[in-house]
C-alpha cells in the first residue's frame, strides 16, 4: 500500500476513536471489473473524493480496465485478479480468501452481483463479518439480462440473509425490486449516487459554445436527452412528444440527443425519426466526453424513459441548473421532487405538455428560482460529500459490529411488524444512548434517523435548530422537510439532509392538500425515518397521518398553537373546527407518539376533543432561548422605546399596536414605537403593502423590516409588546424576558403562559388598543417598575426557558420513543 497517497484527513464520528480522533478504516472494495460503467464511475468518485476519510483498496475480479490506472494515479491500491469464465467460480473465492486474509480489512464493500457473491463468500470464509453488498442494477430489465446475471441475482437473494451484514442499494426503486425478488429487506438501505458539483454546475459560456458549434443562437429553444440507445430509455416517447410541440406553439424547437447510439448509423433510431417527421428538428451528438457542456446548452432536459433505477442524468441536469421534465419511473420523482416536471411514462401527450410549459417560462424569474432550488436540492441530497458521509456511517456501523441504521428503518417503513418487535436490543441501546451522562458513547448504537417536518425553513432555523444540532451530536441522522426558500442553504450547511415539500398556505384547494399528504407519505416511505418530528399545524396534521400510513416507528407532534380555526365562533368557523378536530384525532392517533404542548389551554382543548391521550402529553414551554446570546443590557438613554418583532399579521395584533401608537402620540415622554417584521403575502391574515405605506406616512411608528439581530433590537428598547390574538408560546416574549425587558401582551393562551402577570410584564385584553396604550404608558412613566419587571423576566428565562433544558427534554422524548 502506498501510504504517501492515502488521505490524511478524517471526518468526525463516534466510532473507531484513536487519541481522540477518528481512525481511518481499511475498506476493501471488490468489483467485477474496472471498465467503463456506472458502478465503476461511482466507485472511483467515492474512493478519490477529497472528503474520503478512509483507506481504500480496490480488487478487480477482472482486469484494470480504464479505471485501474486512474485509481492508482490517485494513490489508491489496486489489484486485478484477471479471473475469467469458470475461473471465477472454481478458484475465485479461494484467491480472494488469501488476499483478504493478508489485507485484514475492517470492512469489505462489494459491487454488483458477481462481486457480491464471490467477494462476500470469500470475506466470510476469511472471518470478516463486516460485509456490505452493493446493488447497482435497478432490476428494471433483469429479465433481459444474461442467464448468468439472472442466476447470480437469484443466488444473491438466497444468500442475502447469510453473507452480507448490510446491502446498499443505489436507489429506492432498486431496493424495492430486489426486496420483491427475495433479498432480505431488513438488511437493505439506500445510499444514492453522489455527484461532483464542481463538474456538474451551471456554465453559460460552455453552453453558448456548444450552441455556436451547432449553429444555434440563444433564442432557439433547445431540448435534449442524454441517454444511451436502449428500449427502456424510450426515445420513441421523446420523438413523439417532439412532433406534438408545434401544435403547442413551439414549432422552432430543436432536440439534441446525446449518448452511445445517438448516431446516423443507428438504423432503428433513424426510422423512428422519420416516422415522426422530425428529421429537421433532431441533432444527433453521439457519445460525448463533454456532457456537462452539452447539458448547459439546453433549455430543457428530458428523461423519457419507461423504466429506470436511479437516473443519474436527471440529478446531473439539475446540478447544471437546467429545467427537467421526466417520466415517473424509478427514483425520478424522488430526485426531482418539487423542482421538476414529472409525467406518466409512455405518454407523449403528457410529455409534450410538460415540455411546452417549461419552454413558455423561458426567461421567467420564477423558473430561475425553481432551477436554483433544484441545484440546491441535488447538492443537499446527492453531493459527493453526502455520499461519502453516508458510506462512512454505514462502514463504521459494520466495523463496530452493528447493523447500519438504514437497515432498521427499512423494515419499519415496509410495515413489517416482526421487524419492529425483533429488535428490542437495538431499541434499548438507542434509549440508553440518549440518556444524560452516558459514557463510552463511541461504542453505542446510533439512535436512528430523525426527520423534522416544518412549513417554513426559516421557522425551523429560528425555533428548532438547537434541538436538531443536539440530536445530530447524539448520533441521529437528521433530515429536514420544508418548502423551498433561500434559507434552505442554511439548513444544508448544518450537515442536515433537506427534502423539499410543497405546502400551500391557505389550504383551500383539496387536491393540493392531498398532494402534500401523498408527498409526505412517499417521502417517509423513501427515507424511512425512525422518528418524525412535525412542527406547526399543517405538518402536524398531514405529517401525523402520513407517518401512520407509512408505518413510521415514532412520531412527535409539536403543537405550537392551534391557529385562527379555534378563535372563530361563527357557523363556518365551528364547521371548520370540527373538521380540524377530526384531522387531529387521525394525526395524533399514532400508537408510539408524543404531543408537545407549549401551553395548557391548547392541551386542554385537544384533550377534551378526544384528539390526544394523557400518556402522549409532554409540556415544554416554548422553543427555548440561548441565554448567552440573549443577555440583559442597560436601558438606552433618551425617549422610551417600545418594540414589537413579529410577522405583520392581523392576528398578531399589529393593527392594535399601530392604534396604540396613535393614541400615545404627543405624550410628554416622546415615546417611540418600533415595528420589526415584514408582510407575509402567502398568509390571508397578512397586512398589505398599502396599509404599511399608510402607517409609515402617519409617522406614528417606525417600520424596520426584517431584523436578524433581535438582541440588538431589544437593546434599543425599554419595553417589548405583543398584542397577539392567540399563540403557542411566543418566542419573541421569551427572548424579551432573557434580554431583561418588561413586556406588555394580551391575556390569551400562549401569551399569558410566556410571562408572570404583574411580575415580568402586564396583561391586557385582546383587541383592545386603548388598554395596550395605557399599559405601555404605565411602564413608560414608572421606570422602577419597568426595570424590576425586566430583572424578573431574566430570572424567569433562566429557570424556565433555558435552551439547554428545552433541548434535553426533546432528546428525552426521542429516547422514550425508542
Amino acid at each position: 500500500m502506498n501510504l504517501e497517497h492515502e488521505p490524511k484527513h478524517a471526518v468526525a464520528d463516534s466510532h473507531a476513536v484513536v487519541s481522540g480522533e477518528t481512525a481511518p478504516l481499511r475498506v476493501v472494495h471488490i468489483i467485477s471489473g474496472l471498465g467503463q460503467g456506472g458502478a465503476e464511475a461511482v466507485l472511483f468518485r467515492l474512493v478519490t473524493a477529497p472528503e474520503q476519510p478512509n483507506r481504500n483498496i480496490v480488487i478487480s475480479l477482472g482486469d484494470e480496465g480504464v479505471y485501474g490506472g486512474l485509481l492508482r494515479a490517485r494513490g489508491i491500491e489496486v489489484h486485478a485478479l484477471g479471473m475469467q469464465g469458470a475461473q471465477r467460480t472454481l478458484t475465485g473465492p479461494f484467491r480472494l480468501w488469501r488476499f483478504l486474509r493478508k489485507l485484514k480489512p475492517d470492512v469489505v464493500q462489494t459491487w454488483m452481483y458477481h462481486a457480491d457473491v464471490l467477494g462476500g463468500i470469500a470475506a466470510r470464509l476469511a472471518g470478516i463479518k463486516a460485509v456490505a453488498w452493493g446493488i447497482r442494477n435497478s432490476g428494471a430489465d433483469l429479465e433481459k439480462s444474461s442467464r448468468s446475471a439472472r442466476a447470480l441475482a437469484w443466488m444473491s437473494a438466497r444468500l442475502s440473509g447469510v453473507v452480507p451484514a448490510t446491502i446498499i442499494a443505489c436507489a429506492e426503486n432498486a431496493r424495492q425490486r430486489h426486496a420483491a425478488w427475495g433479498y432480505r429487506e431488513d438488511r437493505m438501505q439506500v445510499i444514492a449516487n453522489g455527484y461532483d458539483l464542481g463538474r456538474w454546475q451551471p456554465d453559460f459560456q460552455a453552453g453558448k459554445k456548444i450552441r455556436q458549434e451547432l449553429g444555434l443562437d440563444l433564442q432557439t429553444p433547445l431540448i435534449g436527452c442524454v441517454a444511451r440507445w436502449n428500449p427502456l430509455k424510450d426515445h420513441a416517447n421523446l420523438l413523439a412528444a417532439l412532433a406534438i410541440l408545434p401544435q403547442r406553439g413551439h414549432g422552432a424547437v430543436r432536440c439534441m440527443l446525446i449518448g452511445p447510439g445517438m448516431e446516423p448509423g443507428n438504423t432503428a433510431l433513424m426510422q423512428l425519426i422519420r416516422e415522426h417527421g422530425v428529421q429537421n428538428k433532431v441533432i444527433l451528438m453521439g457519445a460525448r466526453d463533454d456532457a456537462p457542456s452539452c447539458m448547459n446548452a439546453l433549455d430543457v432536459h428530458v428523461l423519457p424513459s419507461r423504466a429506470e433505477g436511479f437516473p443519474n442524468v436527471l440529478a446531473e441536469a439539475m446540478a447544471c441548473g437546467i429545467p427537467c421534465v421526466a417520466t415517473d419511473v424509478g427514483d425520478a420523482a424522488l430526485i426531482a421532487q418539487e423542482t421538476g416536471w414529472i409525467v406518466s411514462p409512455r405518454n407523449p401527450q403528457a410529455l409534450a405538455e410538460a415540455i411546452a410549459e417549461v419552454l413558455s417560462l423561458r426567461g421567467n424569474a420564477a423558473l430561475q428560482v425553481r432551477v436554483t432550488a433544484g441545484r440546491q436540492s441535488v447538492a443537499a441530497r446527492f453531493g459527493l460529500d453526502v455520499m461519502v458521509r453516508a458510506y462512512d456511517r454505514a462502514w463504521r456501523a459494520l466495523a463496530a459490529g452493528r447493523r447500519p441504521q438504514g437497515s432498521q428503518s427499512a423494515a419499519a417503513a415496509a410495515g413489517v411488524q416482526a421487524a419492529q418487535t425483533s429488535r428490542p436490543h437495538q431499541t434499548h441501546q438507542a434509549h440508553q444512548a440518549c440518556q444524560p451522562h452516558q459514557e463510552h458513547r463511541e461504542h453505542r448504537a446510533s439512535p436512528g434517523r430523525l426527520m423534522f417536518v416544518v412549513n417554513n425553513p426559516a421557522f425551523f432555523l429560528s425555533h428548532r435548530l438547537p434541538i436538531a444540532q443536539a440530536a445530530q451530536r447524539e448520533g441521529y441522522e437528521v433530515h429536514v422537510a420544508t418548502p423551498f426558500a433561500p434559507s434552505v442553504a442554511d439548513i444544508t450547511a448544518q450537515g442536515f439532509m433537506h427534502h423539499p415539500v410543497s405546502m400551500s398556505r391557505s389550504g383551500k384547494n383539496p387536491l393540493q392538500e392531498l398532494t402534500t399528504l401523498y408527498t409526505l407519505w412517499r417521502l417517509f416511505r423513501s427515507v424511512r425515518p425512525d422518528i418524525v418530528h412535525a412542527v406547526t399545524i399543517k405538518p402536524v396534521l398531514y405529517g401525523g397521518i402520513a407517518a401512520r400510513l407509512a408505518r413510521v416507528p415514532g412520531y412527535v407532534a409539536a403543537v405550537s398553537g392551534l391557529g385562527f380555526v379555534f378563535m372563530r365562533d361563527d357557523p363556518v368557523g365551528r364547521l371548520v373546527r370540527q373538521v380540524a378536530i377530526r384531522l387531529y384525532r387521525l394525526a395524533l392517533g399514532h400508537p408510539n407518539s408524543r404531543v408537545i404542548f407549549q401551553n395548557a389551554n391548547d392541551c386542554d382543548t385537544l384533550r377534551e376533543a378526544g384528539a390526544v391521550r394523557e400518556e402522549q402529553v409532554v409540556m415544554i414551554r416554548g422553543s427555548g432561548v440561548d441565554l448567552d446570546v440573549y443577555r440583559p443590557e442597560p436601558e438606552p438613554e433618551g425617549a422610551p422605546v417600545v418594540a414589537m418583532a413579529s410577522r405583520l399579521l392581523v392576528d398578531k395584533g399589529v393593527r392594535e399596536y399601530v392604534q396604540a401608537a396613535r393614541l400615545t402620540k404627543g405624550h410628554p415622554s416622546g415615546v417611540r414605537w418600533l415595528l420589526a417584521g415584514s408582510a407575509d403575502a402567502g398568509n390571508p391574515a397578512s397586512v398589505d403593502a398599502g396599509e404599511l405605506k399608510r402607517w409609515q406616512g402617519e409617522g406614528v411608528i417606525e417600520l424596520l423590516g426584517e431584523q436578524k439581530d433581535i438582541p440588538a433590537l431589544y437593546a434599543r428598547a425599554h419595553i417589548v409588546a405583543l398584542p397577539s390574538y392567540r399563540e403557542g408560546l411566543p418566542k419573541g416574549l421569551v427572548e424579551a424576558a432573557a434580554c431583561g425587558r418588561a413586556v406588555v401582551t394580551t391575556d390569551v393562551p400562549g401569551c399569558r403562559d410566556a410571562i408572570e402577570a404583574d411580575v415580568t410584564g402586564l396583561l391586557v385584553p385582546v383587541k383592545d388598543a386603548r388598554a395596550l396604550a395605557d399599559a405601555v404608558i404605565r411602564l413608560v412613566e414608572d421606570g422602577d417598575l419597568r426595570r424590576r419587571m425586566g430583572e424578573a423576566g431574566r430570572q424567569l428565562a433562566e429557570t424556565a426557558f433555558d435552551i439547554r433544558q428545552v433541548v434535553r427534554r426533546h432528546l428525552d422524548v426521542y429516547a422514550a420513543l425508542g
